[in-house]
């Protein structure tokens, strides 16, 4: 990404107009994605309440909306490189990125845990996203699509490690839960000693627990 493109943070807030939203040229024809998808960023400040933290950015529905906002906004490693601790998530458009959401509530998350230098972590969150949008987690041998289960992804940046999540409706159903796990691994290329960790969303907040399941 290019200086013109990437923005730092001050600047892409900047450019969110009066109603939280960036602005898109809609007059050309556009290839339609399989689902309609919200860019959201979070800047976590604990003086104010969390959600309030909380921007939506813009909703796609656009394979070229898509890649209008992603070039538009910085880089997770432009980010970490100026110590900022944020996230971006990227949902189905209505969900919101919270655990309290109905299509979350019952769900819970896959994790990968990434050092604070990690030199992928963009091409890790760029897989995941365009794992997402191109609906690479179904196949035609499923008996229900996996890519309903997800709800959205995130990445988070922090000084003391970055991680990237992949948000599911579903927890209880092992086979669903572990076969989204190995694929979302799998489209990354993650060696076989890097570990993804899944933990259910009512158990994210209570402080450390082993994980659900692990691949």
């Amino acid at each position: 990404m290019t200086d013109t493109t990437a923005s730092t943070t001050s600047n892409q807030e900047e450019k969110v107009n009066n109603e939280g939203e960036l602005s898109i040229d809609n007059g050309n024809p556009k290839s339609p994605l399989e689902f309609s998808w919200t860019f959201w960023y979070l800047k976590p400040d604990k003086r104010i309440v969390w959600e309030k933290s909380l921007i939506k950015l813009i909703d796609v529905a656009f394979v070229e909306d898509f890649w209008a906002t992603y070039n538009h906004l910085a880089l997770p490693s432009r980010l970490a490189t100026a110590k900022i601790n944020s996230d971006y998530y990227f949902f189905r458009t209505g969900i919101r990125p919270m655990w309290e959401d109905p299509a979350n509530a019952n769900g819970g998350r896959w994790l990968l845990t990434l050092g604070n230098f990690d030199v992928k972590l963009d091409d890790l969150w760029q897989e995941t996203l365009l794992g997402m949008i191109g609906d690479c987690f179904s196949n035609d041998a499923d008996q229900r699509p996996l890519s309903r289960f997800i709800t959205g992804c995130v990445v988070s940046i922090r000084v003391r490690g970055h991680k990237i999540g992949l948000w599911l409706s579903e927890a209880q159903d092992g086979t669903i839960v572990r076969e989204i796990g190995r694929r979302w691994k799998t489209m990354m290329n993650l060696p076989s000693n890097m570990r993804i960790q899944f933990e259910t969303h009512n158990e994210s907040g209570s402080g450390p627990q082993k994980p659900m399941y692990e691949e």
